[in-house]
C-alpha cells in the first residue's frame, strides 16, 4: 500500500523548480563516471523575460579565454527558435522531452549506452523520428553546426561534451547559450531549457507527466526490503556507490525508500571521483563492510554479465545479504545518465520488479 506522507512528497519535491528528484544529465560523454549532481553554485541559465515575449535575454555563463566562469552574461534570443543545435548530448535529450526543435546534436562515442551514431539509446528514436543529425561525437564540427543554419546554439559549460571554448566562435553562427547541467537535476534542466526556447509550459508538462507517474508506481508496488543502495561497477574491481544527492540515488529517496551509503572508513580516498558528494568509492577489499543493502540496484550497460553474477564472483562480496539473497536488481546502460527519458524508464523497470 502506497504511503500518503511518501506521495505528497514526491509530489512536492518534483514541483519544487530546482528541487525535484535529483536526475542529473551526465558529466561525462563515454567513460565510466556516473551522471550525477554537484553542489550548485548558482550559475544558471534562464529567461529573464515574460512567457512568450520574443525578444528575450537570457543569462549564459560567461567564458574566458575558451574557460567557464562563475560569472554570467547576457544573450538575447531574437525570436522563439525553430531550429536549435545542441553541441551536448547529454542536454539534447532534455531538448526532445520538451518538443524543442532540435535539428542536430553533439554525440558520445558508439557504445553500450548510445546508438551507432553516438545518441543515447533512451531517445535516440525520438531523435531519429525528428530528423535530427549529428554534428560531432564529442568534438562538435563548426561546418556541420553552421550547415544546420541554426537560430540558437546550445552549449554545456562541463563534462565531456562542454564546448565552451568554441562559444565565441559559435556566437558568429546563431545566439549561444551556456549553460552548467553538472549542479542541477533534470528537472532543473529541463525547466531551464524550456524557459530558454519558449516551451515553458511543455517543461512543466514533462515534469507533471514524471510526477504523475512516479505516484502511479509507488501504488502499485510493494516496497523492497530496506535499505537499498544503487551502485556502478568501477573499472578497477570495485564499486561505486550513489549517495543521496545523485541523480540515480534521489529518485529511490523520493520514492520513500532508505538509501544506505557506505561509511567514512571504507570509502577510497585516493579515487579519481574523490571530493565529490554524490558518489563514493569503495575498493574490492572493503566490500563486504560496504554492500550493506538488502536490495541492492546497479546500471550494467552489459546485459551477459550481471552485476549479481559479479558480486557473487568476489569474496568480499558474495556473503553479503543482498548478494546471497538474489536482491541485486539491474537497471539498463539508459540510467547512467538521467533525462526525462530515463527516469521514465527506471520507474517502469522498478514497477517490474516489485509490482504487488
Amino acid at each position: 500500500m502506497t504511503r500518503p506522507h511518501v506521495l505528497r512528497r514526491i509530489t512536492g519535491a518534483l514541483l519544487a523548480t530546482g528541487v525535484a528528484v535529483s536526475l542529473a544529465a551526465c558529466t561525462d560523454g563515454g567513460d565510466d563516471t556516473p551522471a550525477t549532481d554537484g553542489a550548485a553554485d548558482g550559475t544558471t541559465a534562464a529567461a529573464s523575460g515574460t512567457t512568450g515575449e520574443w525578444p528575450r535575454t537570457v543569462d549564459s555563463i560567461a567564458v574566458d579565454n575558451g574557460r567557464p566562469t562563475d560569472r554570467t552574461e547576457d544573450v538575447e534570443i531574437p525570436a522563439k527558435p525553430e531550429r536549435i543545435v545542441s553541441t551536448s548530448v547529454t542536454l539534447t535529450g532534455s531538448l526532445l522531452s520538451i518538443d524543442a526543435p532540435v535539428v542536430a546534436s553533439g554525440a558520445a562515442t558508439p557504445g553500450p549506452t548510445s546508438d551507432d551514431k553516438g545518441f543515447f539509446t533512451q531517445w535516440a528514436d525520438v531523435a531519429d523520428e525528428r530528423g535530427v543529425t549529428e554534428i560531432g561525437q564529442l568534438e562538435p564540427d563548426l561546418e556541420k553546426i553552421a550547415a544546420e543554419d541554426p537560430d540558437l546554439i546550445i552549449v554545456s559549460a562541463a563534462g565531456a561534451d562542454a564546448a565552451p571554448d568554441l562559444a565565441d566562435r559559435l556566437r558568429e553562427i546563431a545566439p549561444t547559450v551556456v549553460l552548467d547541467y553538472s549542479d542541477k537535476d533534470w528537472t532543473e534542466v529541463t525547466t531551464q531549457l524550456g524557459e530558454i526556447t519558449g516551451h515553458e509550459d511543455k517543461a512543466q508538462d514533462t515534469v507533471r507527466t514524471f510526477t504523475d507517474r512516479a505516484a502511479e508506481v509507488s501504488r502499485n508496488i510493494t516496497e523492497p526490503e530496506q535499505p537499498v543502495q544503487f551502485v556502478l561497477p568501477a573499472q578497477d574491481g570495485g564499486l561505486n556507490f550513489m549517495t543521496g544527492d545523485s541523480a540515480q540515488g534521489r529518485i529511490l529517496t523520493e520514492l520513500g525508500w532508505d538509501l544506505s551509503v557506505p561509511s567514512d572508513d571504507v570509502v577510497r580516498t585516493d579515487g579519481s571521483l574523490t571530493g565529490r558528494t554524490d558518489v563514493v568509492q569503495v575498493s574490492d577489499e572493503n566490500l563486504d563492510k560496504a554492500l550493506t543493502g538488502r536490495t541492492v540496484f546497479a546500471t550494467n550497460a552489459d546485459a551477459d554479465n550481471p552485476v549479481g553474477d559479479q558480486l557473487k564472483q568476489k569474496p568480499t562480496a558474495r556473503g553479503t545479504y543482498a548478494v546471497t539473497h538474489d536482491r541485486v536488481f539491474e537497471f539498463g546502460g539508459e540510467t547512467f545518465r538521467i533525462d526525462f527519458y530515463s527516469a521514465m524508464s527506471m520507474l517502469d523497470t522498478i514497477e517490474d520488479y516489485f509490482r504487488a
